[in-house]
């Protein structure tokens, strides 16, 4: 459906239509000085270590197909329609805005200025922007109870004085992407100010149960009536004091009217707010105070601006009653009300998302309004959605070596959103293990590095385009072994098979060699082994602090290989013998040893996520003997290596 403005305006006395028409261009003028503003588990909680893994590659989009949607973060379009105001004492002009098509309508605005952008601004004092409201095609006022609004009416008259080239501009706030679908005007009135004499009218009309305001407006009737005025139009309390900077979640809308000294017998004020379910939107004032135009025929701009990521959705204005000046007066009037830039200047026909609103107050010629407060309010939308967090895992008792998987679900607060996108963090603890990116709303992590212990995996999510972050309670994992530990003395020689994972722990010895074939682990602290310790393939293998009296030769690990530590708590050992570590994809660190023999560190690969652990890692060793190291990836830690015969390659 293509845009439509509606644009009408008419005389005082027998109504004649003077000019309706479509959209009309709006050419803004220069800008001008502003006044200043204003298994079996085995408890080793001391060496319960944690080892990262690399996350896994976010996949590449496969050739042909198109890349996952990303929920649009809402957009804020405003459009525009200026009417000329004849030139006529008490003569008015009414002009109509809707909303481009697959945006809603959720408030406005009005200005009244000249139509040649060379004139200064503001005109002079004979132009009032009267008032604006919700409305039909025509300029109709919209009814209490009315749904889902698509226009935006303004109101603008001459008073004693009038001039060629002075115009009056509706302004529509329109959202895209939001769920403000569902939106009723809420509507109220008070039959006065009848003449300056009656002091100021004020009427607040207040949302239903469950919605918020998103926009409002105030007007005046008759429209014609000159010294009639709606000088006030903002967010409040039921009693109608405007709300402070910072109020959350308004629900209703205050409108002031003012006389001059013409008695207007039918006069009222209207106060209009547009209403709608927040769900998980928070609406929140932004509100900037000052005085008043200090000088008759002069003017003052108030700006009020949202805070950074949150998005503008409407405003409005209010001067006050001095504790000098007393109550407004007759000769002040509206000039503007409408979204601006951060300095007070209208935003044109087809921006987007404007951050500040802005109001012009302008004085007749007796005077200014001396210490009257002059505000001017912006609704401030946070349109990110809550999100919940939840981690599974395929298990909470696993052996040492053996994998866990993890599969982290991000779920909005409210139906029909889209799904997150963005990522998620596993942690054991503060210690992050991957960031995994989100697809379809879920993240999977798989990691055999959990060394024997407890851990508490959690699940962060990062937030995202419209998403708020969020994090799962933590899952309790324990890892463990096939069998209890060995802490006291074995004779004869151990093989750990395939399906094994074993243990000795402190105070424990070992009289004979130690095989560990593929697929098996084992985990050594505070031991003595008397023998060889040979594996090849094993899914996980850890030495901590511990004398073996005879050769460790570690080949082809599949899962991590630690032999001491400079950063975990796994204290280095005594190896009368020569150390070899090789080929082993897991990753690998060597550290804090002492090796009566060769070392040779060789063809290993793998690395985890903490800075410490991206590479592999040989460090503080001191060997008797040869030191070599090469072709490990990425490029070998290596620091701190003493060695009493030659040093090679990566260990150069």
């Amino acid at each position: 459906m293509p845009e439509t403005n509606y644009i009408s305006a008419y005389l005082r006395g027998d109504g004649e239509m003077l000019c309706k028409g479509g959209a009309e261009g709006l050419a803004w003028p220069k800008r001008v000085p502003r006044s200043t503003l204003g298994g079996v588990v085995v408890a080793m909680s001391a060496l319960a270590l944690v080892m990262t893994t690399v996350p896994p590659a976010a996949a590449a989009p496969t050739p042909g197909e198109p890349a996952a949607a990303q929920p649009p973060r809402p957009t804020t379009r405003v459009a525009t329609t200026s009417l000329p105001v004849p030139a006529v004492s008490s003569a008015f002009a009414t002009a109509v805005t809707s909303c481009p098509a697959g945006s809603v309508l959720v408030s406005g605005g009005l200005w009244g200025s000249k139509i040649d952008a060379t004139d200064p601004v503001p005109p002079i004092n004979g132009l009032r922007a009267k008032g604006d409201f919700p409305s039909d095609a025509s300029g109709a006022m919209s009814a209490n109870g009315a749904q889902n609004p698509q226009y935006w009416a303004a109101v603008g008259n001459f008073g004693g004085q009038a001039e060629q080239g002075d115009k009056i501009t509706s302004f529509a706030v329109c959202a895209e992407g939001t769920q403000l679908d569902h939106r009723a005007v809420s509507v109220a009135s008070v039959p006065n100010p009848t003449t300056f004499q009656m002091g100021n009218a004020q009427v607040t009309t207040a949302c239903p149960d469950g919605t918020v305001v998103v926009g409002g407006g105030a007007h005046t009737l008759p429209p014609e009536a000159p010294s009639l005025k709606a000088v006030g139009s903002f967010p409040s309390d039921a009693q109608g004091n405007p709300l402070p900077d910072g109020a959350v979640n308004p629900r209703y809308w205050t409108a002031m009217g003012v006389a001059g000294g013409r008695n207007e017998a039918t006069a009222q004020t209207f106060a209009y707010a547009v209403c709608a379910e927040p769900g998980d939107m928070e609406v929140t004032v932004a509100r900037t105070d000052g005085l008043g135009p200090q000088e008759g025929s002069n003017y003052a701009i108030r700006t009020a601006t949202c805070p950074t990521d949150l998005t503008l959705l409407g405003g409005g204005q209010h001067l006050q009653t001095g504790v000098i000046a007393g109550r407004v007066g007759g000769g002040v009037h509206l000039r503007g009300s409408y979204p601006s830039d951060t300095v007070g200047d209208p935003v044109v026909n087809g921006s987007t998302n404007p951050s500040s609103w802005s109001a012009i107050l302008a004085a007749g010629g007796s005077g200014g309004t001396g210490d009257q407060p002059a505000s001017a309010f912006a609704l401030c939308a946070d349109f990110d959605h809550d999100t919940s967090t939840t981690l599974t895992a395929n298990t909470t008792s696993l052996l040492f070596g053996r994998p866990v998987d993890l599969t982290a679900s991000v779920q909005p607060g409210v139906a029909d959103v889209g799904a997150p996108s963005g990522t998620v963090t596993f942690s054991d603890g503060t210690s992050a293990l991957a960031t995994v990116p989100l697809t379809a709303g879920q993240a999977s992590f798989s990691t055999t590095r959990l060394q024997p212990g407890t851990h508490q995996i959690t699940a962060s999510y990062s937030g995202g385009p419209t998403f708020r972050p969020s994090a799962s309670a933590p899952t309790t994992i324990t890892v463990g072994f096939s069998q209890p530990c060995v802490t006291t003395t074995r004779n004869g020689p151990l093989t750990i098979a395939a399906d094994q994972a074993l243990c000795f722990g402190p105070g424990s010895r070992q009289s004979g060699p130690v095989t560990i074939r593929p697929g098996g682990a084992l985990h050594i602290t505070g031991a003595q082994i008397a023998g060889p310790i040979s594996s090849s393939g094993a899914a996980a293998f850890t030495l901590c602090q511990t004398s073996v009296n005879g050769p460790v030769t570690v080949q082809n690990s599949t899962g991590y290989v630690l032999v001491g530590s400079d950063h975990q708590p796994c204290p280095g050992n005594t190896i009368a013998g020569p150390l070899n570590v090789s080929g082993g994809t897991g990753g690998v660190e060597v550290s804090g040893n002492t090796i009566n023999g060769p070392a040779t560190i060789r063809n290993n690969s793998g690395s985890g996520l903490l800075p410490l652990e991206a590479t592999p890692a040989v460090t503080t060793n001191r060997v008797a003997g040869p030191l070599s190291c090469d072709g490990n990836t990425p490029t070998l830690r290596q620091t701190a290596n003493t060695a009493a015969g030659p040093r090679s390659g990566q260990c150069r």
